[in-house]
């Protein structure tokens, strides 16, 4: 399409300015711009606002949402629900392989909250793991020591040469998988959380 009559004729002048800046005007108020806290980057402020800068303030603060069919996809403030989450549960009472899969997208980081199945030995593990580094913070010895490790993420401790520990061992699109390590006599119960 070749345009050969002033930009004005096609958009109207109701949203330009002098400058011929587009501005997108919800009452008739003209933009005002005020420093915004990134250097020479500008946010407009008021009804009239700067549509460059909107978007560029949008970009910052929020992230642009589809929501469906015709309605305009619109900026909103990021929400861990919008990310993807999951969450299961499991117990383990022996060493090896186990395989966690119907996540739904390959985790990032994976957060653990473990106890003892003896709930009377009050031992406990909240743990964090990427599939490169593993650390947990836990009371173990019924109760009697609590500490951390920067190796497992899940570590259950009843004393005396009776543990289970873990980390993850892979991470795949659709899950991960944790190698699990006994000594002794030990029986967890856990649930997780998968972040994309």
């Amino acid at each position: 399409m070749n345009i050969t009559a002033p930009i004005t004729d096609y958009i109207p002048a109701s949203l330009m300015t002098t400058d011929g800046d587009m501005v997108s005007r919800r009452d008739g108020q003209p933009a005002r711009e005020q420093p915004y806290g990134y250097g020479n980057v500008k946010q407009s402020r008021g009804a009239g606002v700067n549509l460059g800068n909107t978007l560029l303030v949008g970009v910052l603060d929020t992230y642009l949402k589809g929501q469906g069919g015709a309605t305009p996809a619109i900026f909103q403030a990021l929400a861990l629900r919008d990310t993807g989450t999951f969450m299961g549960d499991s117990s383990v009472n022996a060493g090896g392989d186990e395989v966690i899969v119907g996540v739904g997208f390959q985790p990032s980081i994976v957060f653990f909250f473990a106890i003892d199945q003896t709930v009377v030995n009050m031992n406990y593990s909240w743990g964090a793991d990427n599939g490169v580094i593993a650390m947990c913070v836990t009371q173990q010895s019924n109760a009697t020591v609590s500490g951390r490790r920067v190796d497992k993420s899940i570590f259950i401790s009843r004393g005396g040469g009776n543990d289970l520990r873990a980390e993850i061992s892979a991470i795949g699109a659709d899950g991960f998988t944790i190698t699990w390590t006994l000594a002794g006599a030990c029986a967890v119960d856990y649930i997780y959380i998968c972040l994309p």
